[in-house]
């Protein structure tokens, strides 16, 4: 008998333009004719929409169809414009062919224009070849083998009222708000996808580039301000390009996007139209504005350099959650989708003998879609007959299956994407305090909170969706604890400890003592912390190093105005207990304010 097994499931994700708001194009089979409208907006729909409204729609429309946002030309190559899947959650009334105002399932994806089409949809249906690329959540954060599901916490709660009939029992349980908060525990890292979630944005520079003139070429439209003004978008996936050297772009291709902070790497998946408009087989990090150059990665390019830097809003993440039976038969796919998570709580750690793994600790997420469709028949009737047309599940949503053979970069689609390389070990790395790799280190954790929290608001959402509106990051805070192994007693930490007579075997007791301060006269140094640097090198040009702090050296701010930012690590307790260990080692607890990622790889695209 064939059964759902823990071991034919797969957990793969991507980053989202905008909260909640799932990157993944599709055609969909068209209801008849089509029902069709046009967006209605001068300005356009931003990626993260909830709301559109819809012109000449002549009462086609109920709540509970499916549609397709974005105009579809006849092929692959003909076709310039994102479009995406979203359903009906509730709408304003209808009138004749006025426009009308949609509440989706959840937030667009991509950016879209004033007069793009609007057309019902029953299926995912269309091109297969075309759908079968346009899968963006197909990313696997390395290797897990739990996965806490963020399925939707309902909280009922019994309610009495005042009532001789319901004696000491409730009367009545009505459900509450909804919370959707799930983990994944214990990840062996196999790059540093996972690692900038939690912190911020990701910069990848390629090794090197050719020298050739390409430039993103979208002028102003007249149609509105907003409308892709000058440049394109996070969440883009069609970049329109020009330049003397414009011919020499090809699909497979690797593109350099952007510079320094904003700087990304996409490959070219095909050309799209005949005006030197480019498919990219992932969307787009950043904006990026008209006539920004852009640079082909060079042929014979062996790395790319990788910074994660600190941002107020953090990205967010979608889980897609793919579980076959052990017979393997397509119809019997159990798939969940999980939009809009933020990374709360995270551990990077290690222990000696060991691999480093990261776990994502929390969580919070805004919504789900899954494909179960309808609820089957028990006894006599379907318990569940619903009030929509089809009578659907709840939060049924149409998405695509991400099978074997998608997971891994974007665009290959043949079962070639998971990563090859080997995990970062324990034994190849090292950690420096005070620039000095003077202790022996038997594990480490460092941990990041992000404070998050889902708020939950009064506005229009589905009849049975009470989940968050928004998850809003609070106060991050850092801390790392270490097992420190103290050097032979006749090992000296600096020059300045030689020429003391003092060994660094109980350097870690007087920098308790210290407190951070080492006498400086202003605000940043006269307590600065002191810094800290591990790293793990897999080979040559193949490493992740995390700088503490990451702005600067502790204790030397990089302007005048930012004079208590500049910070380093304090040491919470580090008790020198008489235990059975020998040689002789301490806990430490620690604190710390910033931190910088940099890693080096042969990774083109972090997603």
């Amino acid at each position: 008998m064939a059964v759902y097994r823990s071991d034919q499931a797969q957990l793969t994700f991507a980053a989202e333009a905008a909260q909640g708001a799932d990157p993944e194009m599709i055609e969909g089979t068209l209801v008849g004719s089509g029902a069709t409208g046009v967006l209605n907006n001068a300005t356009g729909f931003k990626a993260g929409s909830r709301t559109i409204t819809v012109d000449g729609v002549a009462n086609t429309f109920v709540i509970g169809d499916f549609i397709r946002i974005g105009t579809i030309a006849g092929t692959a190559a003909e076709t310039v414009v994102e479009h995406e899947a979203r359903r009906i959650e509730a709408m304003s009334e209808a009138g004749g062919n006025s426009t009308n105002t949609f509440t989706l399932d959840r937030p667009l994806s991509f950016h879209h224009l004033d007069n793009e089409e609007v057309k019902e949809i029953s299926a995912i249906g269309g091109d297969t070849t075309r759908n079968d690329r346009d899968k963006y959540i197909t990313w696997i954060p390395g290797v897990y083998e739990t996965i806490d599901t963020p399925d939707p916490e309902m909280s009922f709660e019994g309610r009495r009222f005042l009532s001789t009939q319901s004696k000491r029992n409730w009367s009545v349980a009505y459900p509450g708000q909804q919370t959707l908060q799930g983990s994944v525990g214990g990840i062996i890292l196999l790059n540093g996808f996972p690692l900038r979630f939690p912190i911020g944005t990701v910069a990848t520079v390629p090794q090197t580039v050719v020298s050739d003139t390409i430039l993103i070429n979208r002028a102003a439209d007249a149609s509105g301000a907003d409308q892709h003004t000058g440049g394109v978008f996070k969440g883009d996936i069609y970049v329109p390009l020009d330049g003397s050297d414009v011919g020499n772009v090809a699909a497979g291709d690797f593109m350099q996007f952007g510079s320094g902070a904003t700087s990304e790497v996409r490959k070219i998946v095909q050309e799209a139209g005949s005006t030197n408009t480019f498919k990219l087989n992932y969307p787009l990090s950043f904006d990026h504005p008209d006539d920004e150059a852009v640079n082909e990665v060079a042929s014979g390019n062996t790395y790319y350099d990788h910074t994660i830097t600190e941002t107020v809003d953090l990205d967010t993440v979608t889980w897609h959650v793919h579980m076959k039976e052990s017979s393997e038969t397509a119809t019997k796919n159990f798939d969940r989708r999980y939009v809009g998570g933020m990374i709360g709580s995270s551990t990077i750690s290690a222990e000696e003998g060991g691999m480093i793994t990261m776990g994502w600790d929390s969580v919070n997420f805004l919504n789900m879609v899954h494909n179960q469709q309808n609820q089957l028949t028990v006894g006599a009737s379907a318990l569940y007959t619903g009030a929509s047309i089809t009578a659907n599940m709840p939060r049924y949503g149409l998405m695509q299956s991400i099978d074997t053979d998608d997971v891994g970069q974007p665009g290959l689609n043949d079962g070639t994407g998971y990563p090859n390389t080997q995990p970062y070990y324990f034994s190849q790395g090292s950690i420096k305090f005070f620039g000095v790799e003077f202790a022996r280190i038997r594990s480490f954790s460092l941990s990041i909170a992000n404070g998050e929290e889902p708020r939950y608001y009064i506005g229009k959402q589905g009849a049975r969706a009470r989940g968050p509106f928004e998850i809003r990051e609070g106060q991050r805070e850092y801390g790392m604890s270490c097992t420190v192994v103290l050097p032979d007693a006749n090992e000296i930490a600096s020059e300045t400890a030689a020429a003391t007579g003092q060994d660094s075997a109980l350097e870690l007791f007087r920098q308790l003592l210290l407190e951070g301060d080492y006498g400086g006269s202003t605000a940043a140094t006269a307590r600065a912390g002191f810094t800290a640097s591990i790293r793990f090198d897999r080979g040559t040009n193949d490493y992740i190093i995390i700088d503490i702090p990451g702005s600067s050296t502790a204790g030397t701010p990089t302007a005048g105005s930012n004079q208590i930012n500049s910070q380093g690590i304090f040491i919470n307790t580090a008790q020198h207990s008489i235990t059975g260990d020998n040689p002789f080692q301490i806990d430490l607890d620690m604190i710390f304010r910033s931190l910088n990622i940099y890693i080096r790889d042969t990774e083109p695209i972090y997603p």
